[in-house]
C-alpha cells in the first residue's frame, strides 16, 4: 500500500513538473510582448498627446461617428487577447 501511495505522488509531481516546465516556457515569451503591446501603446498615446495639444494653436479633430475606427477599436484587443490565450490553452489542456 505505501509503495501505490509513493508511485501516485510521483506521477501526480512528475505531471505537475511538467505543466508548469510548459506554463514557465510559455510565460515568458507572452509576458515580453504584453510589454511591447504596452511600450507602442504608450508610445502612441504620448506621441498623440503632444501632436494635438491644443497651444498649438490647431483645430481639434473630430474621430468619432467613424465606423471604420469603432470596428478596429473592437477588433484589435479581442484579436490580442486570443493570440495570448490560444498558446495558455494548448499548454494547459496538452495531457
Amino acid at each position: 500500500m505505501l509503495t501505490t501511495q509513493i508511485r501516485m505522488n510521483d506521477s501526480f509531481f512528475e505531471y505537475l513538473e511538467f505543466t508548469l516546465g510548459n506554463i514557465a516556457a510559455v510565460h515568458q515569451p507572452i509576458f515580453l510582448l504584453c510589454g511591447v503591446i504596452f511600450l507602442i501603446t504608450f508610445g502612441i498615446t504620448i506621441y498623440l498627446i503632444v501632436e494635438h495639444r491644443r497651444g498649438l494653436g490647431k483645430k481639434k479633430e473630430h474621430f468619432h461617428k467613424s465606423v471604420y475606427i469603432e470596428i478596429m477599436w473592437a477588433v484589435i484587443p479581442f484579436l490580442i487577447i486570443f493570440f495570448l490565450i490560444c498558446p495558455i490553452f494548448v499548454t494547459v489542456f496538452d495531457r
